[in-house]
């Protein structure tokens, strides 16, 4: 199973796991300042700061 990784170059990122709010979650603020990926509570999808990769 792949795991997808988002790299952004933004400190702060609005999860919300998917583009139709039908389908989404709550809006999840996830803080990109560690070097490792943070990952959203609800859908699990991973983020990282390029500048860390």
């Amino acid at each position: 199973m792949k795991c997808h990784l988002s790299k952004l170059k933004e400190e702060f990122v609005a999860c919300e796991g998917d583009t139709n709010p039908a389908l989404g979650h709550p809006i999840e603020f996830i803080c990109l300042d560690l070097k490792d990926p943070a990952i959203c509570k609800y859908c699990g999808l991973r983020y990282v700061q390029n500048h860390h990769h």
